[in-house]
């Protein structure tokens, strides 16, 4: 199995909706996997899926199993610096998740595995502080342009998603809009329901943040006819600023 192989199955393998279950098969997997390069993958992200469930003393013992990332292979290594950074920023220490997210960046470069670099990327750009957002931001997306990797492809929304939030509390809604904007195509095509309802929120957010109320109206009114939509806080207090905004 190549590395994009690997990716891919690692990707297609997640259901962020349900960290729990995501958590379970990769136990399984790893417990039933003869490789133990695959084997040490599927630990990394059993680690990650008690992770999002805030188990985060499980996800850090479930590293030290794989010991030092010194001593394993290019893939489980960084992913193992990724998933140690990850349960820090997650337990609310992003200034210790930042020297774990730095080395990842750097071993998968070396290793030339792109899409676990613009993943690395795209966490400094979310743990660092905001005057290092941008250029994190910005180096993970040179990093995925034109890549065949799965990962990479699929960051691609994510990170222009964050550097528009970037521009947008820094006073830069022009900016940030076409970026939001892209985000949503992106997510369109990829055809998944629930990160494109996210990104088509944060677009009509962008659009009030620059006075469209009209337009971002007309996009949370959509939203709210969807079964993500109906009942959704977010999406009911942005219909409420807009009206109020537009009839003032």
């Amino acid at each position: 199995m190549t590395d994009l192989e690997l990716a891919a199955l690692v990707l297609d393998s997640w259901d962020f909706t349900d960290p729990a279950g995501s958590q379970q098969r990769f136990t399984e997997a790893a417990a039933a996997e003869p490789d133990p390069v695959r084997r040490q993958v599927f630990w990394t992200q059993v680690a990650r899926g008690y992770g999002l469930q805030e188990l985060f003393e499980a996800g850090h013992a479930t590293l030290d199993t794989l010991g030092d990332p010194d001593g394993l292979a290019p893939e489980p290594a960084v992913r193992s610096l990724l998933e140690r950074g990850r349960l820090h920023n997650s337990s609310g220490a992003p200034q210790t998740a930042v020297p774990f997210f730095r080395q990842a960046y750097e071993r998968a470069t070396a290793a030339g595995l792109v899409g676990l670099a613009v993943d690395a990327a795209h966490m400094l750009a979310i743990a660092l502080p905001p005057e290092q957002h941008e250029e994190w931001a910005h180096r993970g997306l040179a990093d995925a342009e034109g890549s065949d990797d799965p990962l990479a492809r699929r960051m691609v929304a994510a990170l222009l998603n964050n550097l528009a939030w970037t521009y947008g509390e820094a006073g830069r809604r022009g900016d940030a809009l076409p970026l939001f904007e892209r985000a949503v195509e992106i997510r369109r095509a990829a055809g998944v329901a629930e990160p494109l309802f996210f990104a088509r929120w944060a677009r009509a957010r962008a659009l009030r943040g620059l006075g469209r109320h009209e337009e971002a109206l007309a996009e949370l009114r959509e939203l709210a006819a969807t079964p993500e939509g109906a009942e959704d806080s977010y999406v009911a207090g942005e219909i409420e600023a807009n009206e109020r905004r537009s009839t003032a």
